[in-house]
């Protein structure tokens, strides 16, 4: 168990100084003050009193400590109760050597309390006390200057710490450094023994805690003078403590959790932070980039830096003043469910022109909420500038002689300031905003009007719904290759006549038309993928189909023939997802004349589509579903010129295309985002010029081997721009989105290989793609034919 002070009779003057207040401690190079000069008991005043009468106390105690190094400046992380590190922990400074530039005085590094005492029993550990230090000289005290500006924070260089023999005034730095001053530097883990994890000296302590070092037990101060450095970059919880006159925090995030200790008070330093969740007995003051939360209570709270208050960490709750000087922030946090909590000062409550930093946390926020941020005795002063990062929600403010209530109400920002495109803006200004006569309001656009800045423009995005005008081209794209397989089937080498035991027939593929008698069936697997570029989000598309085909010559020249087709098309983006279920019908023609062909088609396909939607922001989150019937229309006629010889084609060719595409209007299925989508029609034309190229090579077994290639540039005509009207289904007017353009000009690329199995089966592989500035298309096709 803990030993007991005992003080002998020299020391009664230091005995009786405590019971006053009058020893003060000061964290980390920081003055002090008499504590004879206590701070005037402002409800017995009947006049107005300077704020400098009242800080005449803390600053005998409390002054800036200049480190050598300064700490390393830590963004708290709120709520902080055992603060988290993203970063790894820093390397150990040796703070007695490099912080404070200490004398060649003792110096101890407290390890973990070993297990017993000499008596067998175990204990914590106790730090060596100097033998018999002087007691203190009663302190002096600094007249106050009547020019001195009110409100004024405790200065640099003009807070003594304590008064030694030759009356003079002594700061925390000198405190460190003087003689018979124990510094003590906590290592490790320090467990619970009796409910004590430390107990130090009877001496005139400062306990250093650094990185790594946690108490599972009460932290005594011991006799003389104590204060307690926190100084880790990675934080921590500081616990029960007893005994102690000031701590200071001189980096990291920190939670206080002990009550009614520091009777002299703290401070919290440039990038540090102290959650105070029990209670300081003195005073507290916040530097200049210092942070200060929690709710605790403190006797006075005097701010340079922020304080934070938000729902989860609570308000501070202050026995005496809070003062802001003119450069403070107070940043409180509101929730669109919740009810903030309200900062309850005793005393007056100095606002000074401070800043209000209102965060908002993302919700469905009412209209209008009023919100009391602070109830004081008196409130002197009002808040300078007041910001909120809510974007279409302005917050006000109220005064009293003792509240201070906050408003918010919608501003006057165009709900289109925060779109990123035109199709967001467009949204944006089709929104019919909800009135006090509008009975009833979208819940959508109530979620968009709440939400901060950086949520504004995403839901925006969200809610124009443009992913709906990519559904056209997407569809285009998923025919391209029932179109594709009909030219592939007219451009490849019918070789049966090869077979001819007379070998009657040239081995030239001019003569791909064949003979009267012969028929075809053939048969295509498709596969076809593609990407549609639209900003930052991109519509992948998927195709897989079958086609069924068959043709058949009606002279030397000519060869016609059908087609039958189905196919499944699934389109996926971040905000859409879409299956398109395809049947095909088509029809074509061949005419080979010499060197010259003429390559002729046409294409019906119906189109039986289903959407999903993801709208999802600010606590408001939908799945519209939609269903509609497109049906598109394609038709083509090529010309090609086979310059080859013998079994080599070299036939440079050119086509026109003529592509169409129509879609029925629809209404998502869903809640407040759901959109009525109206019908859709494009029409457009297009040109390729290019070059194929083939050889027929015939192997030792019979069997013909053909490798083919051809490229082309594309060009299409018209407006290339895809447009789809829509409106919210709820109200509002109607908007219009743009999607991916179609390409003005695209490179058109296909291989393959042909295989001859005899005279009547060929097999065939091909594979083609399309490039283009604002989408890509690739597939790999087989195929399957047999002449009869």
């Amino acid at each position: 168990m803990p030993t007991p002070s005992t003080y002998r009779p020299h020391r009664l003057a230091l005995a009786i100084a405590l019971s006053l207040g009058c020893i003060d401690v000061s964290m980390a190079q920081q003055p002090e003050i008499d504590a004879a000069v206590e701070a005037p008991d402002k409800k017995a005043r009947t006049t107005a009193w300077r704020k400098s009468d009242d800080l005449l106390a803390i600053r005998n105690f409390i002054g800036p400590m200049q480190h050598a190094v300064k700490p390393a400046s830590l963004k708290p992380q709120e709520p902080v109760i055992q603060p988290p590190t993203d970063s790894a922990a820093p390397e150990p400074v040796d703070l007695a050597a490099h912080l404070y530039d200490f004398r060649e005085t003792a110096d101890d590094s407290l390890p973990p309390p070993s297990p017993a005492t000499p008596e067998g029993e175990p204990g914590p550990v106790s730090a060596e006390v100097p033998a018999n230090p002087a007691p203190p000289v009663a302190a002096t005290t600094e007249p106050i200057d009547p020019a001195e500006p009110l409100y004024e924070l405790p200065g640099n260089n003009d807070a003594p710490f304590e008064t030694v023999d030759n009356d003079l005034p002594m700061t925390f730095d000198e405190f460190s450094n003087a003689d018979g001053v124990k510094r003590t530097t906590a290592a490790g883990r320090y467990e619970n023994i009796d409910g004590v994890s430390l107990t130090l000296g009877m001496g005139d302590d400062l306990l250093i805690i650094g990185s790594g070092v946690s108490f599972a037990g009460e932290i005594q101060g011991g006799g003389g003078k104590n204060a307690i450095l926190l100084d880790s970059p990675e934080g921590g919880v500081l616990d029960k403590t007893s005994h102690f006159s000031g701590l200071r925090v001189a980096q990291g995030a920190w939670s206080l959790t002990g009550k009614d200790d520091f009777d002299r008070g703290a401070e919290v330093l440039d990038g540090a932070t102290l959650f105070n969740m029990g209670s300081i007995a003195g005073d507290a003051i916040v530097r200049e980039g210092g942070r200060y939360g929690g709710q605790g209570e403190v006797r006075n709270l005097y701010v340079d830096g922020t304080l934070q208050v938000s729902e989860r960490l609570g308000a501070p709750r202050i026995k005496g003043d809070l003062i802001f000087t003119e450069g403070a922030t107070l940043s409180y946090g509101v929730t669109a469910t919740g009810k903030p909590p309200t900062i309850i000062v005793e005393g007056i409550a100095a606002l000074e022109n401070a800043s209000l930093e209102v965060a908002a946390l993302p919700g469905n926020y009412p209209d209008s909420s009023d919100y009391t941020v602070l109830k004081a005795g008196l409130v002197e002063g009002k808040f300078g500038s007041v910001t909120s990062n809510l974007a279409y929600m302005t917050p006000k403010l109220s005064y009293s002689k003792t509240d201070v209530v906050l408003n918010y109400a919608r501003n006057e920002v165009p709900i289109e300031d925060f779109a990123a495109d035109d199709n967001a803006r467009a949204f944006g200004q089709s929104v019919a905003e909800p009135t006090a006569k509008t009975s009833e309001s979208n819940a959508a656009v109530t979620a968009l009007l709440t939400t901060d800045k950086s949520t504004a423009t995403y839901a925006l995005e969200q809610l124009a719904g443009d992913s709906n005008a990519n559904l056209a081209k997407a569809t285009l794209n998923s025919d391209s290759p029932v179109s594709a397989s009909l030219l592939s089937t007219m451009r490849q080498l019918d070789r049966a006549s090869a077979y001819n035991p007379r070998g009657n027939r040239s081995n030239s593929p001019r003569l791909a038309a064949g003979s009267p008698e012969n028929g075809r069936v053939w048969l295509q697997a498709l596969g076809h993928g593609g990407t549609l570029d639209r900003d930052h989000y991109a519509l992948q598309t998927s195709t897989k189909g079958l086609v069924l085909g068959a043709d058949w010559g009606v002279d030397e020249e000519w060869r016609v023939g059908v087609m039958g087709g189905k196919s499944e098309t699934r389109l996926d983006s971040r905000e859409l997802d879409g299956d398109l279920d395809s049947w095909h019908l088509g029809a074509y023609a061949l005419r080979q004349s010499g060197p010259m062909s003429l390559r002729l088609g046409a294409t019906y396909s119906n189109h039986d589509a289903s959407t999903k939607r993801r709208v999802a922001f600010n606590g408001f989150s939908d799945r519209p579903e939609g269903r509609y019937a497109a049906s598109t229309q394609q038709a083509f006629a090529e010309v090609g010129y086979n310059l080859g010889r013998a079994n080599v084609s070299i036939e440079p060719f050119a086509s026109l295309g003529y592509q169409r595409y129509q879609r029925d209007g629809y209404t998502e299925k869903g809640g407040a985002a759901a959109l009525k989508v109206h019908g859709q029609t494009q029409n457009n034309l297009n040109s390729t010029f290019g070059l194929r190229l083939a050889k027929i090579n015939t192997l030792d077994n019979g069997m013909q081997l053909t490798p083919r290639f051809s490229a082309g540039w594309k060009h299409t005509y018209g407006d290339i721009d895809i447009d789809t009207r829509q409106r919210l289904a709820t109200g509002g007017k109607n908007f219009t989105v743009s999607g991916a353009p179609l390409d003005r000009d695209s490179l058109l690329v296909d291989a393959g290989l042909d295989l001859g199995l005899s005279a009547k089966h060929t097999l065939g592989v091909g594979l083609n793609g399309e490039i283009g500035t604002d989408s890509r298309n690739h597939g790999v096709m087989g195929q399957w034919r047999m002449a009869f």
